[in-house]
């Protein structure tokens, strides 16, 4: 196969970054790069969604990674697992020990380690300047089940209609669980069995995601849904930020620097300092203030607000705000191109500790896989789940579409994807975000 077939196939099926903020895949796989990222290190607690992957579908992923490093030309795969795993990581070993472009790194249990450009620096030692993609350095960084999806896509002509996704929190067994996209929560909950009759549902892990209804639907990204109880400490830091967060700012921030220096971009020599910001607010110097552009090169891993802060403040959703807002006005991150690594480098979060910290200890439990691929009546495709540019739907209302089917097509031109039917069915209607099928 020729890298352009590759990239070609890769778009056409709909690939997205499956673990972050959904860029389209085949924008990554461009030609001249040195180094494949394989993040497998799922810092998040509670989530085994990429775990499990790893596990079942080993040889599959070894299998893709080696045609990646003949067609695109790589030098090396690194594949970066934490230490915890240890019989997966002795898996992974043996499957690889001929393979001399592959390399197993091995991960601390650390809180951000996935990060993309921690996890790079780790695997790598090469830090990614501020402002600046992992390309900038020749390096293509991928989440696992991005990675399997290029499997399905290449072996199986399988574009991405399901996702694999950690459902646990107040569950007797948590599970990982296949779901066809645009199935709703509600439907995903009924394959577990919930232990408390009141809980609100988290999507995502509990230190980026966030609280949502029963009604919002799986997507390309949805990596987990955690159902907790009202009274968690995770609720509560999650509330939205208000003028109540920017006047405990004032009165009680003692600028100890701790959330700088646990910030993992300032780590990195990003000069990522949140505790300016708050300096900023307590002192009522936002206008013209250059702390504010601290905020741009937040990654918002909450481990300022979640972990570090003694006061029980909000830096992170300070930061964020702060961070909008300037993109809004067209404010772009800057930064040296060789940063320099900041004194604070080994000051980490253990996942241990912070699980502790959040009073979650009790929900880690190891999700069981699920085999059987769960789907509803209905399924609800946004036609904008990811970075970029939407989809232009392709069928109309009354279409009958077979799963797998384009629905809606993405601009190669742009930063776009494809989207496809999850289910056989009709499409009953499309919206300006949403085409909505029905099972026939």
């Amino acid at each position: 196969m020729t890298y352009e077939i590759f990239k070609a196939q890769v778009f056409e099926a709909g690939i997205i970054g499956a673990g972050g903020a959904g860029f389209p895949t085949h924008i990554k796989l461009d030609v001249g790069m040195d180094y494949l990222i394989i993040n497998g290190a799922e810092c998040e607690p509670l989530m085994y969604t990429d775990y499990e992957i790893m596990t079942h579908f080993s040889e599959e992923l070894v299998t893709i990674i080696r045609d990646m490093l003949k067609i695109m030309g790589l030098k090396k795969a690194i594949w970066a697992v934490k230490s915890k795993h240890q019989a997966l990581i002795s898996h992974l070993s043996t499957l690889t020990s001929l393979d001399d472009n592959i390399e197993i790194c091995i991960l601390p249990n650390i809180y951000p380690v996935g990060d993309e450009l921690t996890l790079i620096y780790k695997c790598t030692g090469i830090i990614i300047p501020k402002g600046k993609l992992p390309s900038h350095k020749k390096i293509i960084a991928l989440n696992i089940e991005t990675l399997y999806n290029i499997y399905q896509c290449i072996y199986e002509g399988q574009p991405v209609t399901y996702k694999y996704i950690t459902v646990t929190g107040t569950v007797e067994v948590p599970k990982v669980i296949q779901a066809a996209i645009g199935t709703t929560f509600e439907e995903l909950i009924k394959h577990v069995t919930v232990t408390i009759p009141e809980y609100d549902i988290l999507l995502g892990g509990p230190m980026m995601g966030n609280f949502v209804s029963s009604d919002i639907k799986v997507t390309k990204t949805t990596k987990a849904i955690i159902l907790l109880p009202r009274e968690t400490v995770i609720y509560h830091k999650k509330r939205a930020v208000g003028i109540g967060s920017i006047k405990r700012a004032m009165s009680s921030c003692s600028q100890c620097q701790m959330c700088t220096d646990l910030c993992p971009r300032n780590r990195l020599g990003h000069q990522v300092e949140p505790h300016k910001l708050m300096n900023a607010f307590a002192n009522g110097l936002l206008q013209n203030s250059n702390n504010l552009h601290t905020a741009l090169g937040c990654c918002g891993c909450n481990t300022c607000s979640y972990y570090a802060c003694h006061h029980d403040l909000s830096p992170a959703e300070l930061m964020m705000m702060v961070k909008r807002e300037l993109m809004k006005q067209g404010v772009k991150p800057s930064g040296e191109d060789n940063p320099k690594l900041s004194n604070n480098v080994t000051a980490e979060v253990p996942s241990s500790r912070l699980l502790d910290k959040l009073g979650l200890k009790h929900y880690d439990k190891h999700a069981i896989f699920e085999e059987s691929k769960i789907t509803s009546q209905v399924v609800y495709l946004p036609i904008a789940a990811h970075i970029g540019k939407p989809a232009s739907p392709v069928v109309n209302v009354g279409d009958y579409v077979k799963e797998g089917q384009k629905i809606a097509s993405g601009d190669l031109t742009r930063i776009s994807t494809n989207i496809h039917s999850s289910i056989n069915g009709v499409v009953k209607r499309i919206t300006e975000t949403e085409i909505i099928i029905e099972r026939r």
